[in-house]
């Protein structure tokens, strides 16, 4: 099914368009892009890196982590949509290249964990702001939730680089 669409996009006007590094309307769509997309992987990278930090205790304890989210979560999530832009226009640029790709699909597998973690942080400091800070055994949680995001967080940027190179489809 997904080697279907994948097909379908490839043979569109849209990948046409997108790809298309020889008229001058349309070169800069991909490097653009490209410079966006890395931008906004920083401003996350360093946004969540700040929180996991703080919630494992080595970092940011100048502030609550109710604070430190409050202020660093809006940065996530605007840069995670600006992501999903400047990622679907790659992706609509060289479908083949990306929705075939394991390093693609692991990613994206990833990206859903990590944001799930991240609504897991909001959804309990609204509840109660000092929900990471005690009992003992939340802020063990914690610190495994944060371990195990700070580790998917790298894993999304690896799997990310190798959508470059590894490309799993067959040669024509």
């Amino acid at each position: 099914m997904l080697e279907g669409f994948t097909a379908w996009l490839e043979q569109s006007d849209l990948t046409a368009t997108f790809s298309d590094t020889t008229r001058t309307a349309t070169w800069l769509i991909i490097p653009t892009s490209q410079s966006i997309h890395l931008v906004c992987v920083a401003v996350v990278m360093i946004s969540v890196a700040i929180i996991n930090f703080r919630l494992l205790g080595i970092a940011g304890n100048r502030q609550s982590f109710a604070q430190l989210t409050a202020h660093l979560m809006p940065w996530v999530w605007t840069a995670l949509i600006v992501l999903a832009i400047t990622g679907t226009i790659q992706t609509i640029a060289e479908p083949g290249r990306e929705l075939l790709n394991i390093g693609f699909r692991s990613k994206m597998v990833m990206i859903a964990i990590t944001v799930a973690i991240m609504m897991v942080y909001e959804s309990t400091i609204k509840k109660d702001p000092r929900y990471w800070d005690h009992p003992a055994k939340r802020r063990r949680f914690g610190r495994i939730l944060a371990a195990v995001s700070l580790v998917l967080w790298l894993g999304i940027v690896v799997a990310g680089r190798l959508i470059a190179y590894v490309d799993t489809r067959p040669e024509i």
